[in-house]
């Protein structure tokens, strides 16, 4: 019994991944294809003429519920050793991975461009109502009997999708002061993984019977369900697994508006087009779902029987090995159990990304990014996927070759990050949280990504002017 709750503690404690998180790059020019799922307005005010990512890979994690005492992203250990945080409070966790490859993105000419590649995303978020958590916990009554609260809440989402999109953006409007760019973004999506688990309800009461005093389940409301294709007969064969999965399209949205530098054209400079003193982008992202087909095993549970005590609990649910051998053992525990079937979607972590960028000399620049939820667009979903970015600012240092980026993050839980990146010709390596670098307890608070591009080595050309060149004979 121990196990089970150790197990549910540590789900309530690994929270989607948002498209990818290249936080360094965000805003600038050079990002190219890099940007494309960030603002697909971006790829206009881009000074190469293609540019090609052959991999980008990113991770990142974040929990309050557990702690590692081994170990760092420099020193990776053969075990880890982890310790549950004590204490009484909600409980949350993030896993997010992301895989880019080949994306491209191609200048059709100075006002317009597209893009393509394709995606691998796979998220899991869940949180809990206030618990609290001892490592004296050996029992469901020795864990019960510490809590400060009686009713109880959660949710957990995981979902996984491949994805082929495709980007078009543009030039609306250019003049002297100003230009103004915008895109869009189609993904048909394949959703391969997806399961969600969700408590609304779970009321505790102690009560005093004849054989002692004992704890009750007066109010209890549950659902979970998983997608079909984790079925056995289907999860044994790699083809069958992908085959059974579902598609779908989401979409992505934005413009950028540039107020350029007003300076006296030099004809010996190198092109000033694509410079600007101010770039404010919005962009509205992931607006769409994944759909997946009810696993066998996927139920609603509702209402405990009268007679069920924590004793009984225990006894049913001690060495339960899968989610058959648990529907089973409450099987006669509570007053009603159905099986679902038919379809059910999980929501992409659809938000809205506003961001400020200001070029300042000598190739310095910073950016300023806000990041909203925009929870409206996934009613009826089973469940939802979150970000876990909402303010960062992101001082920078780039040139054609080389750039560092320093983002500093204020998390949706409260959390101050300080990450770090550099690219490096067609190399761009960073860290979402440098501590983790150093320290085992800051691991379950960082990620990181990596990413190749391909740039041609000219930018745009230097103009010059004719009026100085010989003539022709």
């Amino acid at each position: 019994m121990k196990k089970i709750i150790l197990c549910a503690l540590f789900l309530a404690g690994v929270q989607h991944l948002c498209a990818q998180h290249l936080y360094g790059i965000r805003g600038s020019s050079y990002g190219g294809s890099l940007n494309m799922l960030h603002n697909p307005a971006s790829i206009v005010n881009t000074p190469f003429p293609w540019d090609l990512t052959l991999l980008g890979y990113q991770q990142l994690q974040s929990t309050n519920a557990v702690y590692l005492l081994n170990g760092s992203l420099l020193g990776w250990p053969d075990t880890f050793h982890y310790r549950y945080t004590e204490g009484h409070f909600k409980r949350y966790a993030l896993v997010q991975g992301d895989v880019n490859l080949l994306n491209a993105r191609i200048a059709l000419d100075r006002k317009r461009a597209i893009g393509f590649g394709i995606s691998a995303h796979a998220y899991g978020w869940a949180h809990t109502s206030p618990l609290t958590v001892s490592d004296t916990v050996g029992s469901l009554r020795s864990f019960l009997n510490i809590q400060q609260e009686r009713d109880f809440s959660g949710k957990l989402t995981s979902s996984g999708w491949l994805e082929i999109h495709a980007t078009y953006a543009q030039t609306w409007i250019d003049n002297a002061v100003a230009r103004l760019n915008g895109g869009f973004t189609i993904k048909v999506m394949r959703g391969v993984s997806g399961a969600f688990a969700r408590v609304d309800e779970l009321q505790v009461r102690e009560r005093t019977l004849p054989q002692g005093n004992v704890y009750q389940f007066p109010q209890l409301s549950m659902k979970y369900g998983y997608s079909s294709n984790y079925d056995q007969q289907v999860a044994d064969n790699t083809y069958d697994f992908l085959n059974h999965s579902q598609g779908s399209i989401a979409v992505d949205m934005g413009v950028e508006y540039l107020i350029k530098k007003q300076e006296p054209v030099n004809y010996y400079a190198p092109d000033p087009y694509y410079d600007y003193w101010w770039k404010i982008g919005i962009s509205l992202l992931d607006i769409g779902h994944n759909r997946f087909k009810y696993g066998q095993q996927s139920r609603m549970v509702n209402q405990v029987q009268n007679f069920v005590t924590d004793s009984i609990v225990e006894q049913k649910l001690t060495n339960i090995s899968s989610l058959q051998a648990f529907n089973d053992s409450i099987q006669n525990l509570v007053v009603q159990i159905n099986s679902l079937n038919g379809m059910f979607s999980i929501s992409n972590p659809t938000r809205l990304i506003i961001d400020v960028d200001h070029a300042f000399q000598d190739h310095f620049y910073f950016n300023a990014s806000v990041c909203l939820p925009v929870s409206v667009l996934t009613h009826g979903s089973a469940g939802e996927i979150r970000s876990n970015e909402w303010l960062m600012f992101t001082p920078r240092w780039e040139k054609k070759r080389l750039g560092v980026y320093m983002p500093l993050q204020y998390t949706v839980e409260q959390r101050f990050w300080i990450g770090l990146a550099v690219r490096a010709g067609p190399l761009l390596m960073g860290i979402h949280h440098l501590p983790g670098l150093f320290s085992s307890r800051q691991i379950t608070q960082s990620g990181g990504y990596i990413a190749i591009t391909i740039r041609p080595d000219q930018l745009t050309p230097v103009h010059r002017d004719k009026r100085l060149n010989c003539p022709r004979f």
